[in-house]
């Protein structure tokens, strides 16, 4: 698993580093961001609180993964106001992530994966009246579970903030080797 990945990773152009999950460092505060609707997608999607059930829950089956790789794309930006610029480079780490887990998914492997923020395959997300249209594409994002991607990047070697115009994604895998018997 861990080959199919690295694998994916480098064929993509994206920076990556392998992590143990059991360093993953949540924060209570990220987590009240996110209650206090800082990015307006709290109680509107799926992939995000309270849609996503019991948080402590989802950080406890995140760190009892035995390997992860972050991974990275960075954008340039007109200014440092280019929310055109930010939505477009989110869609394509989200496309690559959603690329990745449907790959994944084949291989009937043991993973959970993360992503840069909410949801963004449907233009209109049915959360709360109908069920989600693609439950086997949905990711969580890493912020709705409160995590500090940057002590994950810096302690792999990544650079979590690359300059003025510009901006970075981040999306997570942990996973699991199947056994061999």
């Amino acid at each position: 698993m861990r080959e199919i990945i690295e694998k994916f990773l480098r064929d993509e152009g994206m920076g990556y580093c392998a992590i143990d999950p059991k360093t993953i460092v949540f924060r209570t505060e990220f987590l009240e961001k996110c209650q206090m609707n800082y990015c307006g997608r709290y109680n509107r999607s799926w992939s995000c609180p309270p849609a996503i059930g019991d948080v402590a829950e989802i950080q406890k089956k995140t760190v009892s993964y035995p390997e992860g790789f972050l991974f990275q794309m960075v954008f340039p930006l007109e200014d440092d106001y280019d929310v055109e610029g930010m939505d477009k480079g989110r869609s394509v780490i989200m496309k690559k992530t959603l690329k990745l887990n449907s790959l994944l998914q084949k291989t009937k492997a043991d993973f959970l994966l993360l992503s840069a923020g909410s949801c963004m395959i449907c233009e209109h997300c049915t959360y709360p009246d109908k069920p989600c249209r693609h439950k086997d594409m949905l990711l969580v994002s890493m912020e709705a579970l409160g995590i500090d991607v940057s002590v994950i990047a810096r302690a792999g070697g990544l650079r979590y903030y690359h300059g003025p115009r510009t901006v970075t994604y981040f999306s997570l895998c942990c996973f699991r080797e199947p056994e061999h018997a």
